[in-house]
């Protein structure tokens, strides 16, 4: 008789082991790759994935003031330190831009990531590393740090090859 509930209690831990590792498995995760703080706001690049997979890049402005941001770019960055821009707007799905942001209030622009790799991979100049850009009304620039793919088209800062 104890061995019979002792296996049942074996056998639902197990099952509920199994339920909570499918629940966890199935959520949308955002992974932080840069943080830049500026005197106007702080600009964050995310990436979400969703079942182990990137499935929308965030960027993620948080203003320390009233701001007017006029567009999203992304900056092309050849081996000879060449840049070439593409602008975001048209890939942005939630956001339309210029948009006034109020102090305090996050805004987040969302880019799928299968476009936001069809236009790098389809476009016409060629790169190394990019980095994102938001230009304000004043036009200044907000860059975030610089990033790349590697060969599997997956994103990551980086090394600078400069220590200390």
């Amino acid at each position: 008789m104890e061995s019979t509930i002792s296996y049942i209690i074996i056998i639902v831990i197990v099952i509920l082991s199994i339920t909570v590792y499918n629940y966890k498995k199935k959520q949308t995760r955002q992974y932080l790759l840069s943080t830049q703080q500026f005197p106007e706001l702080n600009l964050e690049i995310k990436i979400q994935k969703h079942l182990g997979k990137i499935n929308a890049i965030l960027v993620v402005a948080y203003p320390k003031k009233d701001v007017t941001l006029t567009d999203i770019k992304i900056e092309l960055i050849t081996g000879k330190r060449e840049f070439n821009y593409y602008s975001l707007d048209h890939l942005i799905n939630n956001i339309n831009l210029p948009i006034n942001i109020v102090k305090d209030k996050k805004i987040e622009f969302e880019i799928p990531f299968e476009s936001f790799k069809s236009l790098l991979a389809d476009g016409e100049y060629p790169f190394r590393t990019f980095r994102f850009l938001i230009t304000s009304n004043i036009n200044k620039l907000y860059k975030s740090h610089e990033m790349g793919f590697n060969k599997k088209w997956v994103i990551y800062r980086p090394d600078t090859g400069s220590y200390n």
